[in-house]
């Protein structure tokens, strides 16, 4: 029997533990005489020798160290077959058997009885059987998942449920019946089953995981930022550590079924990438205070290089660290806390500022629309480059540095010249719109800014550029109307809103097809617009109706000298 070492560490077998499987398999078969047997009927020679009951009971434990050995390398029809030979009378015929077999033969196999005084291991061999079933159901419910086949996985894991297994690995099982139920569309299961997972063990954060993302999508965003909450506290406990919880057993699930193998099921995000996760869902929610905390602890916690690097690909990976910087900005913005989001663009704006200076010119055109990583890069960098200055812009306006604010619009604009995306940013891609738009809201910003320092002309000029942009963009004809009435061009004005009222419908679908693919951190100050001042709407509302009155005056007048 090989004796398996305590340095496993739950991560999979090491290559010395199969060199060590082999060399006792050599000696077995020294000692019935069969060194030179190899290939397929191996084991069945073995197992068909005339042995003592301390040597077949041997046999049966090595049998099932092999077997061990072919699960955790996904080896499962070879394992299938040696299965077979363990729970059959053997013969020199070679087994053929597929994966489906693997439970019912790990069931027919008969483990022989051990006399108590000839035991001196560890783990029976009932007891690897155990193990070795539970294992199997684990892998092939995993294999079935992946497949996509939901309803079979879920057999597998009840199988895998049922059988010896540790408090750690049941609660993965758990988990993973509460994915494959989630997956199957019956959410409730799929949260009973996290629940009883967390019941299990209580450091199965991935079922704590998996509950926010679901209730991210049922729209349940107290419950999601509760989950978040807890999960981020967990993974900040410095006595939160699953690789330390083993059990005594030498051979077991744990190091059979490698994290790896269960994939993203039960890995979970990093506490930087929790933190960001609360941070984004505050920002959407509303709930600005609570998003700007989070925000700042994240850019502090990456400041400081303790940004967590996983073994495995998390389920919920940061995004670039720009898109980072400019949600935290728009969440100061919003926060009315105007210094430090000026503080965050202009730290993100001095990291860009070697790769914008050298973009010359990016053209995004082609009739296949296929952009090389460098294309793609640089429309990135001018995306950000031109959004920090657009939220450096709003901050610096609304503490009322006119001209600072003028700047930093006028170098957004200047930015958003550099990519070339066809005729009025028309073409079908993402990057193109949101430029669009950007740009929109840049000229509409910095007329703003002119007509709060009483220049009209440039006010009017920059609205007349907003809407040739986008004339979607919430606000920008408002705006016009308010710059037009303001230079004394009313019956500018009636014609313009009277467009407007025409096309209002066609825009609002337009507004909706752009702003899809726009980013958070313009999301939630870009769709702001522009509203009219109440005087002028009344204003406005007097005039046209005054101008109605005389065209339907005109008209009875007009009918009248026809009828004399």
């Amino acid at each position: 029997m090989v004796i398996v070492h305590s340095n496993m560490n739950g991560s999979g077998f090491l290559a010395e533990h199969s060199v060590q499987v082999k060399d006792a398999l050599s000696r077995v078969l020294e000692a019935l005489g069969q060194s030179d047997a190899v290939g397929a009927g191996l084991w069945q020679k073995i197992l068909a020798a005339d042995c003592s009951l301390e040597m077949t009971s041997a046999v049966h434990r090595l049998a099932g160290l092999c077997c061990a050995l072919l699960l955790s390398s996904g080896q499962l029809n070879d394992a299938a077959e040696l299965f077979s030979a363990l729970g059959h009378t053997p013969d020199l015929r070679s087994y053929s058997h597929k994966e489906d077999d693997l439970l019912p033969l790990i069931r027919a196999w008969t483990v022989p009885a051990e006399e108590p005084q000839t035991i001196r291991t560890v783990q029976t061999s009932g007891h690897v059987k155990d193990i070795l079933y539970n294992a199997a159901s684990l892998l092939q419910g995993v294999n079935a998942m992946n497949a996509g086949d939901f309803p079979r996985s879920v057999d597998f894991f009840r199988e895998a449920a049922g059988s010896l297994c540790s408090r750690r690995v049941l609660a993965e099982i758990y988990t993973c019946l509460g994915c494959s139920f989630y997956k199957m569309g019956k959410p409730q299961v799929s949260l009973q089953y996290w629940k009883l997972a967390l019941r299990t063990d209580v450091q199965c954060l991935s079922a704590l995981y998996h509950s926010s993302v679901l209730y991210r999508h049922t729209g349940d965003a107290e419950l999601e930022l509760e989950a978040l909450a807890l999960l981020h506290t967990a993974l900040e406990d410095p006595n939160t550590d699953a690789s330390s919880r083993k059990t005594s057993f030498p051979l077991r699930t744990e190091l059979i079924v490698s994290s790896s193998v269960l994939g993203s099921v039960i890995h979970t995000p990093s506490s930087c990438e929790v933190t960001y996760l609360m941070a984004r869902r505050c920002l959407q929610n509303g709930s600005i205070e609570e998003a700007a905390g989070h925000y700042l602890e994240l850019m502090s916690a990456l400041q400081d290089g303790s940004r967590q690097q996983g073994s495995c690909s998390s389920p919920a990976p940061l995004p670039r660290i720009p898109v980072i910087y400019l949600e935290a900005a728009a969440a100061l913005l919003e926060d009315k806390r105007f210094q430090d989001a000026i503080t965050v663009c202009s730290e993100l704006l001095e990291s860009l500022g070697h790769i914008i200076a050298g973009v010359v010119s990016v053209d995004v055109q082609g009739s296949d629309h296929e952009k090389t990583e460098t294309v793609r890069e640089q429309v990135d960098c001018v995306l950000w480059a031109s959004s920090a200055h657009l939220l450096q812009g709003e901050a610096q306006g609304m503490l009322r540095d006119q001209r600072e604010s003028i700047t930093d619009y006028t170098r957004s604009i200047s930015l958003l010249t550099k990519v070339q995306c066809g005729n009025s940013g028309s073409v079908e891609i993402a990057e193109c719109k949101v430029l669009a738009i950007l740009k929109s809201a840049a000229l509409l910003r910095r007329g703003l800014q002119f007509q709060q320092m009483g220049e009209d002309v440039k006010a009017l000029m920059n609205a007349q550029l907003s809407l040739q942009v986008a004339p979607a963009f919430p606000g920008v004809t408002s705006f016009l109307l308010e710059a037009l009435w303001r230079l004394g061009r009313k019956k500018e004005v009636a014609g313009q809103w009277r467009k407007f009222q025409s096309n209002k419908e066609d825009l609002r679908q337009q507004w909706e097809d752009m702003s899809r693919d726009l980013p958070l951190y313009l999301s939630v100050t870009v769709q702001k617009g522009y509203s009219m001042d109440v005087s002028f709407t009344k204003q406005l509302d007097d005039y046209l109706q005054n101008e109605k009155e005389k065209v339907i005056a005109s008209n009875d007048i007009s009918g009248s000298e026809d009828m004399n």
